[in-house]
């Protein structure tokens, strides 16, 4: 079994995604797939985005919500087995919970660096 089919059924279980609204990208008019297209070259996929928004540090920026995964946030959560996997997930999005609006997603490479043992 694949790392995003065990995400996608650890997450099936999750209470703490009921939280979650519907997810939907924001759409610029000179980029229409600019969510859909880092994803795929960044290799992320959408219930890793929703781990990030729930148990990911909330931090404002320049009018954005961001949601960065850190071994501290998922230490105690059911995703501790993938947090070689989700480390330096940030997600940045316009509006925050229940229903956030996504602009991108990437690897913030400095926290990824950072292994907390």
């Amino acid at each position: 079994m694949n790392m995003n089919h065990q995400l996608s059924l650890v997450l099936q279980d999750d209470l703490n995604i009921e939280k979650l609204g519907s997810i939907t990208p924001v759409y610029n008019p000179k980029d229409t797939n600019h969510l859909e297209r880092r994803q795929q070259q960044r290799a992320i996929s959408l219930p890793m985005i929703k781990v990030a928004i729930v148990y990911g540090n909330r931090q404002f920026s320049y009018g954005a919500v961001t949601y960065t995964l850190t071994d501290k946030n998922l230490r105690r959560t059911p995703y501790k087995r993938f947090i070689d996997v989700l480390r330096g997930l940030r997600v940045v999005c316009v509006d925050g919970l229940p229903n956030p609006k996504i602009m991108t997603a990437y690897w913030h490479h400095k926290t990824k660096r950072k292994v907390h043992r």
